[in-house]
C-alpha cells in the first residue's frame, strides 16, 4: 500500500518506488504512512487522520501487474514487468514494450493487485 500511496496509485511508478527504496524499506514506508499521522494545526491534542478507523473494502482484488525473470537463473538474464491495462497484458522489457499474448502468470516474483471495490 505505501508504494501505491506514495505514487498516487500509479502501478508503474509504484514498482519503481519499491526498487528505489530497497535499502531502507521500513523507513520509507513509515515516512509515507506517517504523513497521514502528522498533528493537525492546533497542537498535541488535535485529532489526526490516523485516529479514524480505515475501511476494509470488499477484499476482492484484480491482478494488474507482475515482475518476472527472463534467463536461465537469477545470475543470468534480467527482470521484466507485465502490466494489465484496458484488459490487455503488456510486457515492459527494457526499452521494448509490446503486447504480451501469453504472459507467464505462474512465474512472477512480485505481483501487484488493485482493489475492485465492493461486490
Amino acid at each position: 500500500g505505501a508504494a501505491l500511496k506514495a505514487t498516487g496509485t500509479n502501478v508503474e511508478r509504484a514498482a519503481d518506488w519499491l526498487f528505489s527504496h530497497m535499502d531502507d524499506m521500513e523507513a520509507a514506508v513509515a515516512s509515507v504512512l506517517n504523513k497521514d499521522q502528522a498533528p493537525a494545526a492546533g497542537g498535541a491534542g488535535a485529532t489526526t487522520a490516523a485516529s479514524k478507523s480505515p475501511e476494509d473494502g470488499s477484499g476482492v482484488y484484480e491482478l494488474v501487474g507482475f515482475v518476472s525473470h527472463m534467463g536461465a537463473n537469477t545470475s543470468c538474464g534480467h527482470y521484466v514487468c507485465h502490466i494489465k491495462k484496458e484488459g490487455k497484458w503488456t510486457i515492459f522489457n527494457d526499452r521494448k514494450v509490446a503486447l504480451s499474448k501469453a504472459p507467464p502468470l505462474d512465474l512472477g516474483y512480485m505481483y501487484f493487485f488493485r482493489s475492485v471495490g465492493s461486490s
